[in-house]
């Protein structure tokens, strides 16, 4: 979230800089006061979209929430140094409602969406992709995917770092195989969103679903997520939400079968060999 400064007469020679302010370097009567001002932050509405969220002070001290965020002011070295408390409150209040409208948008899809209720086939279906002729998507890796009964579509047309994942789990498949039965691995061409707990939409790239052979023959759902490596910084907050899915490690019954909901960090493939021991410790190999 970005704060401008308002000023009257800047020197020629002054130049603009910027300053990343962590909100938890803000004081909390400010954040407070900001919250005050829009019914959205009262807490009876809070709590309604995060059921965790627990108190106010909560929802203003936890990195799930408020903590975790920051805003970049933009102003002269002499500004920067001096943030009174009406730029505060104004950056506060265009943040609010940022989150406000990404929240209320989103908002048909966020209880429940980290994980698929609906049986596979009413949500992954048939649908044409359309991909520049020259571009890295064009290739569809049909001479790999086309046939095989673990690949749900019959082409991938994703980008060189998703085309290398899976070229990873053709590999890994047929050790996949002793452990577990059912095993599909769906790209997601826009058809599901998960969401964190500010409300930040997330579309992951493939979902792997496979079931236990032995034991209670739970079913592993995986969000998976290949990330090229200029990316990585820009979206570490995906990967953050990957991780927190992780560590949760949520259990559902449909009927009488029972999903562990997972998720594992970016593939990335520089970093292959580091992402086969997550995946494979996420699996319980």
């Amino acid at each position: 979230m970005s704060g401008a400064f308002a000023e009257a007469e800047t020197s020629e020679t002054e130049a603009i800089k910027t300053k990343d302010v962590k909100l938890t370097d803000i004081p909390k009567n400010t954040i407070r006061f900001a919250l005050s001002q829009n019914p959205f932050f009262y807490f009876d509405s809070l709590s309604h979209y995060f059921p965790s969220v627990g108190s106010l002070s909560n929802f203003i001290d936890s990195t799930d929430f408020l903590a975790g965020l920051e805003i970049t002011f933009n102003g002269t070295a002499n500004r920067l140094k001096e943030i009174s408390h009406f730029d505060f409150l104004q950056a506060l209040n265009g943040l609010l409602q940022t989150i406000e409208a990404d929240i209320k948008s989103n908002s048909t899809e966020y209880e429940g969406s980290d994980y698929i209720k609906e049986p596979i086939h009413k949500v992954f279906k048939d649908k044409e992709i359309k991909v520049y002729k020259d571009s890295e998507r064009a290739d569809g890796q049909e001479s790999l995917v086309a046939n095989e009964p673990w690949y749900v579509y019959n082409a991938n047309y994703g980008t060189s770092e998703e085309k290398k994942f899976v070229e990873l789990f053709s590999r890994r498949f047929e050790g996949l195989s002793q452990k577990f039965e059912n095993i599909y691995l769906i790209r997601n061409e826009r058809e599901i969103k998960i969401f964190d707990k500010l409300g930040r939409a997330f579309e992951p790239d493939f979902l792997l679903f496979c079931k236990q052979r032995d034991g209670e023959q739970m079913t592993f759902q995986v969000f998976i997520e290949p990330k090229g490596e200029h990316l990585k910084g820009h979206d570490k907050w995906k990967e953050d939400f990957l991780k927190e899915i992780r560590t949760e490690q949520k259990t559902i019954k449909i009927h009488t079968d029972t999903y562990l909901i997972t998720a594992v960090p970016f593939y990335n493939y520089n970093h292959e060999n580091e992402f086969k021991i997550t995946l494979e410790s996420t699996l319980n190999l």
